[in-house]
């Protein structure tokens, strides 16, 4: 007669390891997922906005994934992305009109300082508030240079109560096209490291 005996004991500690590197597992792919994730996200970026900084792309943070909760994020920690993610009508938080650059970039990618902000502006001789063309009713920041045949004007900027914002960040769309394409990747990833560290 052939008797086989099973130590309840030794099965349980099986399991409990199997599962523990199951976990860390899953725990690590999520991780590698979102960092997956995020790079995407910030190599879009000069694709679809005008990027004058780094500042948008390191506020695209990812929050790890722990063997406990098995959940991840891939956060955007800055307010004013949220309208480029959904679009709207942006207005001045002080409640009075935006001041849009016109003149005041020298180029599209130009960073515009606090000392070419419209009140600043408008400190110095030969900045002035008028309309934007004869007759209209939107006014703007003017700059004059030169005298008598040879005075130009410069429209620095244009002031309007609100600028229509058009969604165009895509954030959730990429990060959960790149969750579906890249997860099983890396879990197998994971998993291997996983069971090659229990040996």
């Amino acid at each position: 007669m052939l008797q086989l005996q099973i130590d309840p004991q030794a099965v349980k500690k099986i399991c409990d390891d199997m599962e523990k590197q199951l976990r860390f597992a899953a725990a690590l792919a999520l991780t590698n997922t979102a960092k997956d994730a995020q790079e995407e996200v910030r190599r879009q970026l000069p694709q679809r906005f005008t990027i004058r900084t780094g500042w948008v792309a390191k506020g695209i943070h990812v929050r790890a994934a722990d063997k406990n909760t098995l959940q991840t994020s891939v956060r955007v920690l800055d307010p004013f992305m949220r309208m480029q993610e959904f679009g709207g009508d942006k207005q001045s938080p002080f409640g009075d009109s935006l001041g849009v650059p016109v003149g005041a970039r020298p180029t599209p990618t130009s960073v515009t300082r606090p000392g070419s902000f419209p009140g600043a502006m408008l400190q110095r001789k030969g900045y002035f508030i008028a309309p934007i063309k004869h007759g209209s009713h939107v006014k703007g920041v003017w700059k004059r240079t030169g005298r008598g045949r040879r005075e130009q004007m410069t429209l620095m900027y244009v002031f309007s109560k609100q600028v229509r914002l058009k969604p165009r960040f895509g954030f959730r769309e990429t990060v959960r096209r790149m969750a579906m394409e890249q997860f099983p990747r890396r879990f197998a990833e994971a998993l291997r490291q996983a069971l090659a560290s229990a040996r």
